[in-house]
């Protein structure tokens, strides 16, 4: 568990599981350029792979407490789901609401829930179990699902990934009231709004933070591994639109290298995220 700070923003992570990738996946768009996966790799961190040189993933929360909110960033896999495409998460069971708890969060003060996109690996904990029932696991919260993110993942066909996380950790929300459909650009209150960020999925978004003269941007899925920084066409498997994912990473890095702004990817296994700088072959990211 690491807390950090954005001006008066805390942010504390939860961590729920991690898990690695294999180069085979992690590792698309390479365009020729296969022979500097190791060489990009040796640039960070070793905490960011496994022994053998695969990215390592994990999988958290966010808690953000802001002047005026309780805000909880993604949820990842949840316990108990049905996720047969997913072998590595299916019926898991973590003490993720006891690691909560250990953050001094009571489900039931928080405010708002975002979810940067509809990925069944960050909303399986906006519900829980009881009963034989998919019920919200933070009652009290509103749910903000980006409108074009909850069109796509509605109409999900049965059988594809995001089918069966919308029907248990997305459609329960909306049943119990507790959703709101808000666009890009929409502010949660004075310090946090939500940014867009598109092409992981197509409303996929991440959030901004400005508290006094410090700034944070949540990523989302927006960089899987760091080699990313120096080769923003490199992506993961699972993009729904590799191109536009690129053309939103290019915009990240030029905007963001060399300011004081931390960038905070999901999955990154260093928890208090970093900053960008301008290298002679792209751009490199700087753990805090």
């Amino acid at each position: 568990m690491a807390t950090f700070h954005v001006g008066a923003v805390s942010v504390t992570e939860v961590v729920e599981t991690d898990m690695p990738v294999p180069v085979s996946l992690a590792f698309h768009g390479l365009d020729g350029e296969a022979h500097l996966i190791d060489t990009l790799r040796d640039r960070y961190p070793a905490g960011l792979f496994t022994p053998g040189g695969d990215p390592l993933l994990v999988f958290r929360s966010h808690v953000l407490r802001t002047p005026s909110n309780v805000i909880v960033l993604d949820t990842c896999w949840g316990n108990h789901k049905e996720r047969l495409l997913d072998p590595y998460a299916h019926r898991l069971d973590t003490p993720y609401l006891d690691r909560l708890a250990a953050t001094g969060t009571d489900p039931a003060e928080v405010d708002y829930v975002f979810c940067t996109h509809l990925h069944q690996d960050h909303v399986g904990w906006n519900t829980r179990l009881v009963d034989g029932a998919w019920v919200p696991t933070f009652p009290n919260a509103v749910y903000l699902f980006v409108a074009a993110e909850y069109e796509h993942f509605r109409s999900v066909p049965a059988g594809s990934h995001g089918h069966d996380s919308f029907a248990d950790s997305v459609a329960p929300v909306v049943a119990a009231g507790r959703h709101r459909l808000v666009e890009p650009g929409f502010a949660i209150d004075e310090t946090v709004r939500i940014l867009p960020l598109p092409g992981h999925t197509p409303g996929h978004s991440g959030l901004h933070v400005t508290s006094g003269p410090e700034e944070a941007v949540f990523t989302g899925d927006l960089f899987h591994v760091p080699h990313q920084f120096a080769r923003p066409g490199w992506h993961i498997v699972s993009e729904h639109d590799a191109r536009q994912a690129t053309e939103t990473r290019r915009d990240v890095l030029a905007r963001y290298a060399d300011t004081r702004v931390r960038i905070v990817p999901a999955h990154f296994a260093l928890p208090a995220g970093g900053h960008l700088e301008s290298r002679p072959d792209g751009y490199a990211y700087v753990p805090a």
